[in-house]
């Protein structure tokens, strides 16, 4: 059934009504020429009908009919309500080059969370992320986060008319999504326009130094033989555009240190400062926080073929950091420590580039302050690659999404959704029940049952079966750490600004 027509700033549109829940997809929230910096579309008159997603963000495997000035559209579920509701406002992940808003359906959390959920697009892989700005190719840096700080202004806007609460806007993301949502949430710009952050399997090295985005722009020109006439890129055709990415990406994987093309930038005018010295300020100390991750992170990534390229980076990361010596104890560690179904090397590589960074933005955020939860998702989703590859990245995003007792469908990735098991249904209605007390009453869990991060107190939910809270601090692997840390005279929180984004 068609929804009544809703008055924006662009203009009127028209939905539809499913279940009691009333349903706008694609609605454009701005529009942008190739590298140049969004802004709003021209406004219409004649209710604009909102019934379907909006075009993909041009990505490899959609880019023979990609339209890049109309991929900046979001997506809204709104209950029916007597009083405005909390906002849930969604950044999807796919390493900074894949995804969609149309890969997550909000209709079952509105329903069972009385909140508003909104999903987005952004401009992704070089249309988004590639820095050209200081090569005089593009007028502003950073595009896709000015794509999603440009959706937030019109969710502030606009979201009232929808039946949300504009002064009640929780960001969340996950995996380049949750990168997303943590150097958002630190912008002068986004300042007041949000009042908490949730991040799931955020990479330990959110931020790209600006020398090396230059670097990647510059290879980027050379593959496609444009020294000497850059300013030809604004036209190139996108499938030439994305194959010299794809190659500029494997020559990097074996080149350079850092390993990875695309992420947030700290070019020092949109990203002024890391992210993390914000949060250790406590610039953020009023806004709640939930950072999660997922126990095997990793194992998509060694499972990729061919191997990521942060798998190598981190291990030479931490041979450098404590020495051959300390790599080796740290792995014998793992080894005399784990459960008869882990890799070892795994177990270390998540530990060090997802679980740990995620504790140590925690203990900032803590220590200045601010309220903080930590979680990890211990529990292995019936469905693929998990089946195979356990609760490794993504698997607490699946859960979140699901349409109890269904998994649902991702298009864009081409996933296909299915039934879920007992199991599957108990922790995903534990985790999404979560979330949702989190973006309407500003917590996850009651307080004697997930006690929030403190100095001194680390308690990490874990959602399994059974769900429970144990100590971050307990166990022989946290001691290694915290001893080879000290004999280094590495920080325990590190700052991250010099190395490079890695997300999927």
């Amino acid at each position: 059934m068609r929804a009544k027509a809703v008055s924006t700033t662009n203009g009127p549109v028209t939905g539809a009504e499913q279940n009691g829940i009333r349903v706008f997809r694609g609605v454009p929230y701005a529009t942008a020429r190739r590298f140049a910096k969004a802004v709003p579309p021209l406004a219409w008159t004649e209710p604009l009908s909102c019934t379907d997603f909006g075009t993909y963000a041009p990505q490899p495997g959609h880019l023979d009919h990609a339209l890049e000035e109309s991929c900046l559209s979001l997506n809204i579920w709104a209950p029916a309500a007597d009083r405005p509701l909390p906002v849930l406002f969604f950044v999807h992940g796919g390493a900074f080059v894949t995804g969609g808003g149309a890969d997550y359906d909000g209709a079952f959390l509105a329903a069972h969370g009385s909140a508003v959920i909104v999903t987005i697009n952004y401009r992704l892989g070089p249309l988004g992320f590639l820095q050209l700005h200081r090569h005089g190719l593009a007028e502003a840096s950073n595009l896709a986060l000015q794509d999603t700080l440009a959706a937030l202004d019109w969710v502030r806007a606009n979201i009232a008319n929808f039946g949300g609460d504009s002064d009640a806007i929780t960001l969340a993301g996950q995996s380049a999504g949750a990168s997303m949502v943590i150097a958002l949430a630190t912008l002068p710009q986004a300042k007041g326009k949000f009042i908490r952050a949730l991040a799931l399997s955020a990479p330990g090295r959110n931020i790209m130094r600006a020398e090396h985005a230059d670097d990647v722009a510059r290879r980027v020109i050379d593959e496609l033989e444009l020294s000497r006439d850059p300013g030809m890129i604004a036209s190139v055709p996108l499938q030439n555009l994305f194959a010299a990415v794809e190659q500029v990406g494997r020559r990097l994987a074996d080149e350079t240190e850092q390993g990875t093309l695309f992420g947030p930038v700290l070019d020092g005018m949109v990203i002024p400062r890391e992210p993390r010295d914000v949060f250790a300020d406590g610039m953020l100390r009023d806004i709640p926080l939930w950072l999660g991750s997922c126990r095997d992170e990793m194992v998509m990534f060694l499972k990729s073929t061919p191997p990521a390229a942060m798998i190598r980076t981190t291990e030479r990361q931490l041979r450098t950091s404590f020495g051959d010596a300390g790599w080796e104890r740290l792995l014998s560690c793992y080894r005399a420590t784990a459960r008869p179904d882990e890799d070892p090397y795994e177990a270390l590589l998540s530990d060090a580039f997802w679980h740990r960074p995620m504790a140590d933005l925690a203990r900032l955020h803590a220590a200045a302050g601010g309220a903080v939860w930590l979680s990890r998702f211990d529990h292995r989703p019936s469905l693929r690659p998990f089946l195979s590859q356990g609760p490794t990245h993504g698997a607490d995003n699946a859960c979140l999404w699901a349409h109890l007792p269904d998994f649902i469908d991702r298009p864009i990735l081409k996933r296909k959704g299915g039934p879920m098991t007992p199991g599957d249904v108990e922790v995903a209605a534990r985790f999404q029940a979560d979330v949702l007390r989190f973006v309407t009453a500003g917590r996850p869990e009651v307080a004697d049952v997930w006690p929030q991060f403190a100095p001194g107190h680390e308690p990490l939910a874990l959602f399994d079966q059974p769900s429970r809270v144990v100590s971050l601090k307990d166990g022989a692997r946290s001691l290694v750490w915290t001893e080879l840390l000290a004999q280094s005279g590495t920080p325990a929180v590190q700052p991250i600004a010099k190395s490079a984004a890695v997300s999927a």
